[in-house]
């Protein structure tokens, strides 16, 4: 089967994941990239973005190439994960007889202009159940809840369990998560950060002394959790009963997870002897201490951890869900 994939897909990205399980599902793919280009410099991309929502057929013609591109390649599925893809081009690429999918990843606050309400797809894909109950019921869209997924290719047990004392936090920096780990600090738990430089605007904040400089990615990421006591997973306050992609990747690393509760998480692994997971500050701390005072429990819960996301939340799971959808 040809497919096409729509999104940036950098090193263990999300649509490079995708892209890298289907050319192991046997495959053929075609990677677009994003709908418009990147700039790395901050204001460039900021002036582009303004400059394309000021003139709507820039993006237009921008998009014509991924048209043209897919229609060459003949592909027979297209699966985009980027909300700027707009519904002229998902029209386009169908044209040629493909089916396509639309398989958001980010919490609720990042759907921007809901394109994809307005787009043709095949089915839509959502991370978020009342997002697909609002599609389904009141707009009469094909909706369809969707978690995201480890790659055990990249995410899986690799060292040995919780040689390193502490805590591991992985990705942005925003104000309820610095709040977050501030208290902990304060409360003598050691943490070690890794992701994106910390935002100057969140000033003197003790978590840049505990800060790695880098983020991690693939084999690397597997180790640093792996290896941790513990690997924290706090969640955007936007991630209303759904969860975060990285609940699945540090679960496939063979990491003891301490993970926010939310209402979906039980249906995904079972608390306690899977996750560990808390809903204020004083569990958090609680199971926090229990992971630094027990390194067994640390192996115990990231071995299930590791057994249950093989099992149940590949991204090889997830796409045969997707084609098996648009058949």
């Amino acid at each position: 089967m040809r497919v096409g994939v729509i999104g940036h897909a950098g090193r263990d990205k999300f649509a490079g994941n995708i892209s890298d399980t289907l050319r192991r599902m046997g495959h053929q793919v075609i990677c677009f990239g994003p709908p418009h280009s990147f700039h790395r410099h901050r204001l460039m991309q900021r002036a582009a973005g303004l400059v394309r929502g000021a003139l709507p057929t820039v993006d237009e013609c921008l998009q014509r190439r991924i048209v043209r591109s897919g229609l060459d390649a003949g592909l027979d599925v297209v699966i985009n994960i980027d909300l700027r893809l707009l519904p002229a081009t998902v029209a386009g690429l169908k044209s040629g007889g493909a089916k396509a999918a639309f398989w958001f990843p980010d919490a609720v606050s990042q759907l921007g202009r809901q394109s994809m309400v307005l787009s043709p797809y095949d089915a839509v894909f959502f991370k978020e159940p009342h997002i697909v109950r609002l599609m389904r019921d009141s707009l009469d869209l094909p909706a369809y809840y969707l978690p995201q997924a480890c790659n055990p290719r990249w995410h899986r047990p690799a060292v040995p369990a919780g040689t390193d004392r502490f805590l591991v936090i992985a990705g942005n920096m925003y104000p309820v998560r610095v709040r977050l780990l501030e208290r902990l600090l304060a409360k003598g738990i050691p943490v070690k950060l890794y992701g994106p430089p910390i935002p100057p605007w969140t000033g003197h904040t003790p978590l840049r002394a505990v800060h790695a400089g880098r983020s991690v990615f693939c084999e690397e990421k597997a180790a640093v959790f792996r290896s941790a006591a513990g690997v924290l997973n706090t969640m955007h306050p936007a991630e209303v009963s759904g969860v975060n992609v990285r609940l699945f990747e540090a679960a496939g690393c063979g990491a003891a997870v301490i993970t926010e509760y939310r209402s979906t998480v039980p249906d995904l692994f079972s608390p306690g002897t899977e996750v560990l997971t808390f809903r204020d500050f004083d569990e958090l701390v609680h199971q926090a201490r229990r992971l630094l005072a027990q390194s067994l429990l640390t192996a115990e819960l990231g071995d299930a951890a590791a057994r249950r996301a093989h099992r149940d939340h590949t991204y090889e799971s997830r796409l045969t869900t997707i084609l098996e959808t648009l058949a």
